[in-house]
C-alpha cells in the first residue's frame, strides 16, 4: 500500500531515499544534490576501474534514479 502524504516528498528526501536504496553512504546525497542543481557534470560520473570506495557509476545510477523520480528527464 503506497504511504500517504500530505505533501510531496521533498528533493533532499528523494535523494537521501536513493542514496540509501544503492547503499552509498549519506555523505553522498550533498554530491548528488550538486548534480541536480547543475553545480557538478554529469560526465565526471563513469566508472574507472580504480576500485573507488565509492564508484561513479553506482553515483551516476542513483542520480538517474532520482531524476526519474523527480521527472527531471
Amino acid at each position: 500500500m503506497a504511504e500517504e502524504r500530505l505533501f510531496p516528498k521533498s528533493v533532499d528526501e528523494v535523494i537521501l531515499e536513493k542514496v540509501r536504496f544503492f547503499f552509498l553512504p549519506d555523505r553522498t546525497a550533498a554530491f548528488v544534490k550538486n548534480l541536480i542543481d547543475g553545480k557538478v557534470s554529469e560526465r565526471a560520473l563513469i566508472c574507472c576501474h580504480s576500485g573507488c570506495d565509492v564508484c561513479n557509476e553506482t553515483i551516476y545510477n542513483c542520480y538517474m534514479a532520482v531524476k526519474k523520480e523527480l521527472d527531471l528527464n
